[in-house]
């Protein structure tokens, strides 16, 4: 997954950056400009941007999008990995309780724009819109309080259509996301792992940030602002 860089308007500091962990930044980078030029947004709603740490007192099972914002996309919300995500919530009588998650990649590119094709994002929440093998994570321990939990996805198969940076097959080992998880309409994560596919970089969980953002099948894709991707821990 060769994660370019995606800005309208790009710092020097930031080119740099990517500069030193692709192949050939300054050809992508153009590219990029080449690709954009004129893009515009397309619509979707805007989410409440609060998060309720505190977990549910009884059992929830919810629908959730998982919006994830990385360092080698200079944190661009246009360019995140985005996550159609199924969770059940079991409660502890004595607080907190256990999570269980159904995490699949969503359409992230579109092959079909000439020449090398370009980002794209979903229609909706909707499973049609998945691309790729689900990934389950059973019965994670979420703390009392303050709603903490760490999830170990383990190995993530993102294929040309789910990443939205370059188009290209890619593959995470060691994929953990480590956050808050409580009884309101949003939770968040950071994200860590190792991008061995198609080159090597390791993710800085304090770079790399999800939002999930409860939703139903089809609603339409949740618009998030580049300062609300934050998960304090």
């Amino acid at each position: 997954m060769r994660l370019g860089l995606a800005l309208s308007t790009v710092s020097v500091s930031a080119f740099a950056f990517v500069a030193a962990c692709l192949p050939d930044p300054k050809g992508e980078y153009e590219d990029y400009l080449e690709r954009t030029a004129g893009m515009t947004g397309s619509s979707s709603t805007v989410a409440d941007a609060s998060i309720d740490t505190k977990p549910p007192e009884t059992a929830v099972e919810a629908l959730y999008v998982g919006i994830c914002v990385t360092a080698l996309a200079a944190r661009d919300p246009s360019q995140a990995l985005r996550f159609y995500t199924e969770t059940k919530f079991t409660p502890d009588p004595s607080g907190g309780g256990k999570i269980t998650m159904a995490v699949t990649p969503m359409l992230g590119w579109d092959k079909n724009v000439p020449p090398s094709g370009e980002y794209t994002q979903p229609k909706s929440v909707s499973k049609s819109e998945t691309r790729g093998a689900t990934i389950n994570v059973a019965d994670v321990p979420v703390a009392a309080g303050q709603g903490r939990f760490t999830a170990n996805l383990g190995t993530v198969n993102l294929n040309g259509e789910a990443n939205s940076v370059s188009g290209r097959d890619a593959v995470i080992e060691g994929t953990v996301l480590d956050g808050r998880f409580g009884g309101g309409d949003r939770f968040c994560t950071t994200l860590g792992g190792d991008l061995t596919v198609p080159y090597s970089f390791k993710f800085d969980p304090a770079q790399n940030t999800c939002i999930f953002v409860k939703a139903k099948e089809g609603d339409p894709l949740p618009t998030i602002a580049s300062e609300e991707f934050v998960c304090p821990l």
